[in-house]
């Protein structure tokens, strides 16, 4: 796996001090973590100053960092989960209620006009799909389908056995299939 020993060998850098490393990562970690964070705030505002401490946080912690042989994204998937669950804590809010409107409202430019329609139609199906899942199986779905994390991954995120983490994401998709109806 390619990809993932380039990871390793940036945080490596990284840590020894290598700003450019560093730099690397925040390029390719933040659309990602902005992504995730966004889901659960629903304010763009927010979402910004929440990505900008779980990079901030990040850093402050590369030299304790230890390589437990997942991505080194999971690794910043669990300091936003907790900064998320911190700002919730602090606004004395439920967290992960109610998605409201524009949750999946980040523009996606990666394909042509049609391309961008489908999206935003699956977007709205999946939005009323989730609406019914309790708060628990939206994120492991979320972190499975929108954020391609492996279960290995969510499990460790989570702080679920792999088990527990299918058994969310069954119940969660058996749930929105009852929820979602096609062709209205």
């Amino acid at each position: 796996m390619k990809g993932s020993d380039d990871l390793h060998a940036l945080i490596e850098r990284a840590k020894s001090g290598d700003s450019g490393a560093f730099d690397e990562l925040y390029s390719r970690f933040l659309t990602p973590i902005y992504r995730y964070v966004y889901f659960r705030v629903k304010r763009k505002e927010v979402a910004e100053d929440i990505a900008q401490t779980v990079f901030l946080k990040a850093y402050q912690s590369l030299p304790r960092f230890e390589d437990k042989g997942v991505s080194p994204l999971a690794y910043f998937y669990s300091i936003a989960r907790n900064a998320v669950i911190d700002h919730w804590r602090k606004k004395g809010e439920v967290l992960f209620g109610d998605m409201g409107d524009g949750v999946f409202d980040i523009p996606d430019s990666s394909g042509s006009e049609r391309r961008i329609l489908e999206k935003m139609w699956a977007d709205e199906i999946v939005q009323e799909g989730m609406a019914v899942l309790t708060p628990l199986e939206a994120e492991a779905l979320a972190l499975k389908f929108m954020h391609d994390m492996p279960n290995q991954e969510i499990a460790s995120l989570m702080e679920k056995t792999e088990e527990a983490v299918r058994q969310l994401q069954s119940r969660g998709i058996r749930k929105m299939r009852g929820e979602i109806q096609f062709g209205e």
